[in-house]
This record gives structure tokens, C-alpha cells and sequence, in this order.
């Protein structure tokens, strides 16, 4: 950006310094403003490919913090499904520990009743008149009987029992399973985004790379301009050495009746759009697009036209070594050649260039270097 200033600090500085343009070969003249133009156009050109990185540069970063933001929020995501899934796991765990418990327990009951059962059977194969020989009683013999048949319904009964509860448990691992298979799926799907989103950080990362080499490039395109720039400022300072340097007026007359808010003195400041801290070498007055825009002074009109940063531009060379510069407008009202008087409408505010807004930028230069244009008007 301070490359592209200096070509048009350059350019703007060759012009003012022309004394006098009528003294000038026509064809001398016409001649440097053709090259003067052609870096004009091309400055332009790069300036508008910078501007473009630029805006390109400003979104990547903004997607890329969008993309931090994102993933940040994804990682947050991701930690809370492993957690659960660990979660899950742990209780999937103790459920199949319990399931296994219960199976032990059943296994343990069951051979309690085989054996159990082969006591009865063997006890069958006696027969109930034998039973009732050893028996004391009749009901010596019943209690006998009964506490054998007590004894295996009493088994039977728990082994319903622990039946049961296994398929509880059984039943209960086998949700507790599928809550961890979700689990395992959300954790995947969180992993799978975050990864993604990781995937498109690193794009947009290797894409502003691209970008900021592109700018370097621009960078050198400029600093050709440049270079081309001081060539031609050389062959107008040859020019002008043949300057008459007589003096056509001196400057004095407000340069837009009417309006007299200033938005942006004369001295550093931060550029609004660069936003890099720079010397505003003029000074600026708020007006509405359209308003009249008079010369300074008397003089004679070196420059008309569009000139880079500076949108339609008007330059006015009042000898002497005195010249003023009134940029941004909308309209220029004037060509190369014309000799103005104080007062005499030039051209119109507008927004051109590089602008915030309709307004009137003015320069004030003696001998090519800016000084605050206030001081014509004390």
C-alpha cells in the first residue's frame, strides 16, 4: 500500500513541479503524459488487484477465525461424547460383570439341584416300606418325605428366581450395550466434523498463503511502477528546467463556497481505508456530491483526469513554484491547458479514488512538497 502512495506522491510531485506549462513543446508535453498515463493505468490495474486481495485476505481470516470458533466448539463437542461413551462403556462393564455374577450363580444352583435331585432319586429306588421300617412313626416317615420334597421346590423356586434376574441383567446389558454403540456413533460423528472442519481450517490457511505471495507479487508490480515513475519524473524535471517560472497568481480563494467543516486537517493521521499511519498531505471539507469546487487561484490547468488514489483529479500550476491539487470529484470541468481565475469552477465533489465519502480533498504544494493549505486562508 505505501508503494502505491509513493508512485502517486511521485507522480503528483512531478506535475506540481512544472512551472509553467506554455513554454513546453506540445509534442514533449503530450509525450510524457502518454507514459505518465500508461503507469497511471497500470498502477491503477495493480491497485485494483490489491484491493482484491486485500478484500480476499480480510474474508479468509474472518472464515478462518469463524472456523477457530467452530472448532473450538467442536472440540468441546467431542470431549463431552467421549465422556460419555467412557461413560457407557463403564456401565456396559459392571453389567456384564453382573450378568456373569448371575450366570455363576445359576450354574452353582443348578448343580446344587442335580445333586439334590439324585439324593431324591436315589432315595426312590428305596421303597416307601423300607422308609417306613426305619421310620420311628408313620410320621417319623411324612416329615421325611415332605422335607425331601420341600427341598427341591425350595431349589426350584430360587433357581426361578436367579433365572429371572439374569435376564434382567441380561436384558439390562444388552440397552446398556446399544447406549454405548449410539455412543460410539455420536463419538464418531463428532470426531468425523471436527476433523472436517480442521480439513477446511487447513484450506483456507494454505489459500491466504497464496494470497499474501500474490500480494508480494503486486508488491513488485509496483515497485516497477516505481522505478518507471522517477524515469519519467526525470524527463519533467529536464522539461521543466525551460520553465519560464512566471508567476500567474497567488493562492487565496476558498476552493468550495459554502462548505467550510472540515473532516480531515492537514498533518498524520490513520489512513481510513489503508488504516496505516501516514501524512495527510491536504486537507478535507465535507460537501454533498455535486457541490462546485473553484480554483484557488489563477493559473493554468497541467492535470485533469483521473489520477489513481486520487480519483478525477485537477491540478493547478500558479507559478512560482506554487501549485494546488482538488481530488475525488465526480465531474472535472476543466482540460490541460486552461487557463483558470480564481474562483472559476473547476469541478465537481464526488467520491472517486480511494474515499470514504463525497468530500473535497485539497493540496496546497511549493516547489512539489505538501504544506498545510490553512495557512492561504488566515
Amino acid at each position: 500500500m505505501n508503494k502505491v502512495k509513493n508512485i502517486l506522491a511521485l507522480l503528483i510531485t512531478t506535475c506540481l513541479l512544472i512551472g509553467s506549462v506554455i513554454p513546453l513543446q506540445a509534442g514533449e508535453l503530450e509525450d510524457v503524459l502518454k507514459e505518465q498515463k500508461n503507469i497511471e493505468k497500470k498502477e491503477q490495474e495493480a491497485r485494483k488487484n490489491l484491493k482484491n486481495l486485500t478484500n480476499r485476505e480480510e474474508q479468509l481470516k474472518n472464515q478462518i477465525q469463524t472456523l477457530a470458533s467452530q472448532i473450538a466448539v467442536a472440540e468441546k463437542d467431542l470431549q463431552a461424547k467421549e465422556v460419555a461413551y467412557s461413560q457407557s462403556e463403564e456401565l456396559v462393564a459392571q453389567s456384564e460383570k453382573e450378568l456373569q455374577e448371575r450366570e455363576e450363580e445359576l450354574a452353582h444352583r443348578q448343580e446344587v439341584l442335580r445333586k439334590r435331585v439324585r439324593e431324591i432319586y436315589q432315595v426312590g429306588q428305596i421303597s416307601y416300606l423300607e422308609i417306613l421300617l426305619e421310620a420311628e412313626s408313620l410320621s417319623d416317615f411324612i416329615t421325611r418325605l415332605e422335607y425331601f420334597n420341600r427341598l427341591v421346590e425350595n431349589d426350584q423356586k430360587l433357581l426361578s428366581q436367579i433365572s429371572e434376574e439374569r435376564e434382567r441383567v441380561e436384558e439390562q446389558t444388552r440397552i446398556l450395550q446399544e447406549k454405548r454403540d449410539e455412543a460410539a456413533q455420536r463419538r464418531k460423528e463428532a470426531q468425523e466434523a471436527k476433523a472436517l472442519l480442521d480439513q477446511k481450517r487447513r484450506e483456507h490457511q494454505l489459500a491466504l498463503n497464496d494470497n499474501k505471495k500474490a500480494q508480494e507479487d503486486i508488491f513488485e508490480q509496483i515497485a516497477q511502477l516505481e522505478k518507471d515513475a522517477k524515469a519519467i519524473a526525470e524527463k519533467i524535471r529536464q522539461l521543466t528546467a525551460k520553465s519560464s517560472g512566471v508567476v500567474h497568481g497567488t493562492i487565496s480563494t476558498y476552493p468550495i463556497p459554502g462548505y467550510y467543516t472540515i473532516t480531515s486537517p492537514y498533518g498524520w493521521r490513520t489512513h481510513p481505508i489503508t488504516k496505516k499511519r501516514s501524512l495527510h498531505t491536504g486537507t478535507d471539507f465535507s460537501a454533498p456530491t455535486g457541490a462546485r469546487v473553484v480554483a484557488a487561484g489563477n493559473g493554468v490547468v497541467i492535470l485533469s483526469n483521473w489520477y489513481g488514489a486520487y480519483g478525477n483529479t485537477v491540478i493547478i500550476d500558479h507559478g512560482g513554484g506554487y501549485s494546488t491539487l482538488y481530488a475525488h470529484n465526480s465531474k472535472l470541468g476543466v482540460k490541460v491547458g486552461d487557463k483558470v481565475n480564481a474562483g472559476d469552477v473547476i469541478s465537481y465533489v464526488g467520491s472517486t479514488g480511494w474515499s470514504t465519502g463525497p468530500h473535497l480533498h485539497f493540496e496546497v504544494r511549493v516547489n512539489g512538497e505538501p504544506t498545510d493549505p490553512m495557512q492561504f486562508f488566515k
